[in-house]
């Protein structure tokens, strides 16, 4: 059994994002018994891009490579999270949605309307539709619960996260925010009220989803106090190591790759802030939501106590980390008790 893993055209623009599934994808035998597997599989990693020099478990090929592998087996499955390739056509196909194509910032609405039918064909056409966890399966109605054991996320040293911390912040802590650019204000607001209350060297970091919402983002802080402690990035430069070298992170409503983001800041134990939404669709369980803490955007002052009291009491911070950790293991837990295909025998 081949399995070919599609990683160009999807709707992610930096594979950094797809880090932590991939390796999950690639450590899926860890627990898996072999004699329930009739034939070994093996992965392959499709690409365009170079070969990083760091792939461990799975062989890394050129789309062209790919011809005479798919001619010489018969037994082969493709996995993908955008529209498939050319050369995959005819394979069956298990379609991962990460996310929704809207990170092209301001498109016409043509291309919008482009987006959107091909993101729909592409879901169409697949055998299967895959949920990873339980936002997707509320958000992306008939998709299916794939039981994928977690890999260990990397695990970063001091000395490894000191210089995220010099590239991002001059070597300053902060606060890692994932929001819509509309979204920013009230958060930047409440950050002048923890700024004039701790008078140190705390940084706010923004990632916005594209460059064209970081450009306005730069637009609209022109002129702020405290700009010099605020900085802007975009999804499309995004790290896994941001999210374990931040002090705590903050998230606005959901969406697809904010979920992955989140699920991440909870296995590495980072407290996180969230805006409860009461109308907007973005489901979160409870055990997660009772473990982080809610708060409104249009509260600005209620937001900066919550940066005070994490500042002032590390303690707290420290046990809230040990909550969100076991609240996300219960997550993954009970998603993949209900989950009804195991990775990867159930593909073959």
């Amino acid at each position: 059994m081949r399995i070919f893993i599609q990683l160009d055209d999807v709707y992610v623009p930096n594979l950094n994002v797809l880090e932590p599934l991939l390796l999950d994808l690639i450590g899926m035998f860890a627990n898996e018994p072999a004699h329930k597997i009739e034939t070994q599989p093996i992965i392959y990693l499709v690409s365009v891009l170079p070969k990083p020099a760091d792939i461990n478990g799975a062989t890394w090929v050129h789309p062209d490579e790919t011809v005479h592998l798919i001619a010489d087996n018969t037994d082969n499955v493709l996995i993908h999270f955008g529209p498939v390739a050319i050369w995959a056509k005819r394979l069956p196909s298990y379609f991962i949605p990460l996310t929704l194509p809207h990170l092209q910032g301001r498109a016409s609405w043509i291309k919008s309307w482009l987006d959107k039918k091909r993101f729909n064909q592409t879901w169409q056409a697949a055998t299967k539709v895959l949920a990873l966890d339980e936002w997707h399966v509320q958000n992306r109605l008939g998709a299916e619960r794939l039981f994928l054991d977690k890999a260990a996320l990397p695990s970063f040293e001091w000395s490894q996260l000191a210089p995220v911390r010099s590239a991002l912040t001059d070597g300053n802590q902060y606060l890692l925010a994932f929001v819509g650019i509309t979204e920013m204000m009230p958060i930047v607001k409440a950050f002048s009220v923890f700024k004039k209350w701790q008078l140190s060297t705390m940084s706010l970091v923004f990632v916005l989803d594209t460059e064209a919402e970081k450009t306005q983002a730069a637009n609209t802080l022109l002129g702020y106090k405290y700009r010099d402690a605020v900085e802007l990035v975009s999804l499309s430069d995004f790290k896994l190591e941001w999210i374990a070298a931040a002090y705590l992170t903050i998230f606005s409503a959901m969406n697809s790759h904010r979920f992955q983001f989140l699920t991440y800041t909870m296995r590495y134990q980072i407290p996180f802030l969230m805006h409860h939404d009461t109308i907007g669709k973005a489901f979160v369980s409870p055990e997660v939501a009772e473990a982080g803490e809610y708060f409104d955007f249009k509260a600005p002052d209620l937001l900066a106590n919550h940066f005070k009291l994490y500042y002032k009491d590390e303690m707290y911070r420290a046990a809230k980390g040990i909550e969100i950790h076991k609240a996300i293991q219960t997550e993954m837990r009970q998603f993949q008790e209900k989950a009804t295909i195991v990775w990867p025998r159930d593909l073959a």
